[in-house]
């Protein structure tokens, strides 16, 4: 078993923005890493959102209603960002692949893959 990090950015809290984000962070780690089955996927937000639950917005775009799906509030720290939305995944897959998009880019530069988008 596998666990695979991921995470995005939004710029408001409302629903389209937060459905736009997990697809196209969840195509992107589906894209990049040979993920044959999933056992679990843990989401957390900055306290900033709210409108609605990337968990929900994972299992309808990518119809997983069998996954083991969570939501949780990150914790907060001084410098925190905020619009922030990290994904866990629990999975079985040939690679081990982290993807961060957005101004999540900047959480992690050291995992930044060329094409990651640059909004």
């Amino acid at each position: 078993m596998k666990a695979i990090r991921g995470a995005t950015s939004i710029e408001a809290d409302c629903p389209e923005e937060i459905q736009d984000s997990i697809i196209e962070l969840m195509e992107e780690i589906f894209n990049r890493n040979k993920i044959t089955e999933l056992h679990s996927v843990i989401f957390t937000v900055t306290n900033d959102i709210a409108s609605y639950n990337p968990a929900t917005a994972f299992r309808k775009g990518f119809d997983q209603s069998d996954v083991a799906l969570l939501c949780l509030y990150e914790a907060s720290f001084g410098n925190s960002p905020g619009g922030i939305i990290r994904v866990l995944l629990h999975c079985e897959s040939e690679t081990k692949n982290f993807v961060y998009l957005r101004r999540a880019r900047n959480l992690r530069p050291d995992k930044v893959q060329v094409g990651d988008s640059k909004e």
